[in-house]
C-alpha cells in the first residue's frame, strides 16, 4: 500500500473496509451479513476478517454486533474510494471504455497504485480536459476514433 498508511492490508482486507464504509454510508453500520452478501462469501470468511481488521484498529468489532469504521479505517476507505473513482473517470473518459468495463477494472487497479499515482492520474484528467476547451480540439474524442477504427 501506500506509505500514508501505517498498516499492510491485503487487497482482499481493502475490499472489506470498503464494503463496510458503503455499508454504513447507506445505513450508518454494517452486519457480517450484509459484508458476506454484498461479496458473495460465506459468513465464516467475513468474521475472521474483521477480526484482523479489528486488530489493527481499523473497525470496531464485536461479534452479533454493529460494524463500523475507526478513523483510521475510514481515511484508507476514503482513500480506496478516490483512487477507484480517478481510475474509473479514467479509463471510461478518457480511454474510452465502458462504464461497466471500467468499473471492473478500477476494481482490480485500485488496489495496487499508490497516492501519488493516484494524484498523478488525477492531474493527467484535468490536464487533458482543459487543454480540449483551450485549443478547440478535442484530443481525447480524436483518439477513440482512431482507436475504434484500428480496431474493428
Amino acid at each position: 500500500m501506500n506509505n500514508d498508511f501505517t498498516v499492510k492490508l491485503t487487497s482482499k482486507q481493502q475490499a472489506y473496509l470498503e464494503t463496510i464504509d458503503e455499508l454504513c454510508r447507506f445505513h450508518g453500520h454494517a452486519h457480517t451479513k450484509a459484508i458476506a452478501d454484498k461479496l458473495n462469501i460465506r459468513m465464516a470468511s467475513v468474521t475472521e476478517a474483521m477480526r484482523a481488521l479489528a486488530e489493527k484498529n481499523l473497525i470496531n468489532y464485536q461479534p452479533r454486533k454493529s460494524i463500523t469504521l475507526t478513523p483510521q479505517g475510514r481515511k484508507i476507505a476514503t482513500e480506496l474510494a478516490e483512487r477507484h473513482n480517478v481510475l474509473e473517470e479514467f479509463f471510461h473518459q478518457i480511454l474510452g471504455c465502458s462504464k461497466q468495463r471500467s468499473e471492473t477494472i478500477a476494481c482490480q487497479v485500485e488496489h495496487v497504485i499508490d497516492e501519488q499515482f493516484r494524484q498523478r492520474l488525477n492531474s493527467f484528467i484535468q490536464f487533458i480536459n482543459e487543454k480540449k476547451t483551450d485549443c478547440g480540439f478535442d484530443l481525447i474524442e480524436e483518439f477513440k476514433k482512431n482507436y475504434n477504427k484500428s480496431n474493428s
